[in-house]
Protein backbone atom coordinates (compact mmCIF):
# COMPACT_ATOMS: atom_id res chain seq x y z
CA UNK A 1 0.00 0.00 0.00
CA UNK A 2 1.30 3.46 -0.93
CA UNK A 3 -0.16 6.53 0.71
CA UNK A 4 0.71 9.83 -0.92
CA UNK A 5 0.46 12.49 1.69
CA UNK A 6 1.71 16.01 1.09
CA UNK A 7 4.81 15.90 3.27
CA UNK A 8 5.57 12.18 3.59
CA UNK A 9 5.02 9.49 1.01
CA UNK A 10 4.40 6.24 2.86
CA UNK A 11 4.76 2.67 1.62
CA UNK A 12 3.54 -0.13 3.85
CA UNK A 13 5.02 -3.57 3.22
CA UNK A 14 4.62 -5.36 6.54
CA UNK A 15 6.59 -5.50 8.72
CA UNK A 16 8.24 -2.43 7.17
CA UNK A 17 7.00 1.11 6.89
CA UNK A 18 8.91 3.16 4.31
CA UNK A 19 8.62 6.92 4.83
CA UNK A 20 9.83 9.27 2.10
CA UNK A 21 10.00 12.96 3.11
CA UNK A 22 8.98 15.20 0.21
CA UNK A 23 10.74 18.40 1.27
CA UNK A 24 11.47 20.78 4.13
CA UNK A 25 8.84 22.56 6.20
CA UNK A 26 9.66 25.75 4.38
CA UNK A 27 7.36 24.35 1.68
CA UNK A 28 4.59 23.27 4.07
CA UNK A 29 2.44 24.68 6.85
CA UNK A 30 3.70 23.68 10.31
CA UNK A 31 0.24 22.44 11.32
CA UNK A 32 0.15 20.17 8.25
CA UNK A 33 3.54 18.70 9.17
CA UNK A 34 2.29 17.89 12.68
CA UNK A 35 -1.01 16.42 11.47
CA UNK A 36 0.65 14.30 8.83
CA UNK A 37 3.43 13.19 11.16
CA UNK A 38 0.80 11.97 13.64
CA UNK A 39 -1.00 10.06 10.86
CA UNK A 40 2.22 8.26 9.98
CA UNK A 41 2.93 7.53 13.66
CA UNK A 42 -0.51 5.94 14.01
CA UNK A 43 0.46 3.38 11.37
CA UNK A 44 2.59 1.79 14.12
CA UNK A 45 -0.65 0.92 15.92
CA UNK A 46 -1.07 -1.92 13.41
CA UNK A 47 0.49 -5.04 14.98
CA UNK A 48 2.11 -6.11 11.70
CA UNK A 49 4.21 -2.91 11.46
CA UNK A 50 7.55 -3.15 13.28
CA UNK A 51 10.26 -1.36 11.33
CA UNK A 52 10.68 2.01 9.69
CA UNK A 53 12.92 2.91 6.78
CA UNK A 54 13.40 6.63 6.16
CA UNK A 55 14.14 7.00 2.43
CA UNK A 56 15.85 10.36 1.85
CA UNK A 57 16.02 10.09 -1.95
CA UNK A 58 13.71 13.07 -2.60
CA UNK A 59 15.39 15.60 -0.32
CA UNK A 60 18.77 17.27 -0.06
CA UNK A 61 17.86 19.27 3.03
CA UNK A 62 15.51 18.83 5.99
CA UNK A 63 14.89 21.35 8.71
CA UNK A 64 14.48 20.68 12.41
CA UNK A 65 10.70 20.29 12.31
CA UNK A 66 10.77 17.48 9.75
CA UNK A 67 13.81 15.90 11.45
CA UNK A 68 11.88 16.00 14.73
CA UNK A 69 8.96 14.19 13.09
CA UNK A 70 11.32 11.58 11.66
CA UNK A 71 13.01 11.02 15.02
CA UNK A 72 9.59 10.37 16.59
CA UNK A 73 9.05 7.64 13.97
CA UNK A 74 12.47 6.12 14.61
CA UNK A 75 11.84 6.11 18.36
CA UNK A 76 8.40 4.53 17.90
CA UNK A 77 9.93 1.69 15.89
CA UNK A 78 12.37 1.02 18.74
CA UNK A 79 9.60 1.18 21.35
CA UNK A 80 7.60 -1.45 19.46
CA UNK A 81 10.62 -3.77 19.24
CA UNK A 82 11.38 -2.96 15.63
CA UNK A 83 14.28 -1.39 13.82
CA UNK A 84 14.80 1.99 12.20
CA UNK A 85 17.22 2.97 9.45
CA UNK A 86 17.90 5.64 6.86
CA UNK A 87 18.69 5.11 3.18
CA UNK A 88 19.36 7.00 -0.06
CA UNK A 89 20.84 10.13 1.54
CA UNK A 90 22.70 12.52 -0.74
CA UNK A 91 26.01 13.89 0.50
CA UNK A 92 24.39 16.99 2.00
CA UNK A 93 21.84 14.90 3.94
CA UNK A 94 24.61 12.58 5.14
CA UNK A 95 26.44 15.63 6.51
CA UNK A 96 23.27 16.89 8.23
CA UNK A 97 22.70 13.47 9.83
CA UNK A 98 26.31 13.41 11.05
CA UNK A 99 26.09 16.96 12.43
CA UNK A 100 23.01 16.19 14.50
CA UNK A 101 24.43 12.80 15.54
CA UNK A 102 21.39 10.92 14.19
CA UNK A 103 23.67 8.76 12.09
CA UNK A 104 25.23 7.30 15.22
CA UNK A 105 21.82 6.22 16.58
CA UNK A 106 20.28 4.83 13.41
CA UNK A 107 22.26 3.32 10.54
CA UNK A 108 22.35 4.77 7.04
CA UNK A 109 22.37 2.53 3.97
CA UNK A 110 23.22 3.43 0.38
CA UNK A 111 20.04 1.91 -1.06
CA UNK A 112 16.59 0.91 0.11
CA UNK A 113 17.37 -2.70 -0.82
CA UNK A 114 20.37 -2.70 1.54
CA UNK A 115 18.21 -1.20 4.30
CA UNK A 116 15.48 -3.84 3.86
CA UNK A 117 18.07 -6.63 3.82
CA UNK A 118 19.73 -5.32 7.00
CA UNK A 119 16.40 -5.06 8.81
CA UNK A 120 15.33 -8.51 7.64
CA UNK A 121 18.62 -10.03 8.79
CA UNK A 122 18.42 -8.43 12.21
CA UNK A 123 14.74 -9.10 12.90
Amino acid sequence: MVENLEIFEVEVTAPNLVVIPQGSTLQFLYSNVQTESNKVLRLFDAPEIKNVIIDLSKVDYLDSIIIGSIIRLLQRARQTGGQAVFCNACENMQNILKCIKVGSLWPLFETREEAVTAISTNS
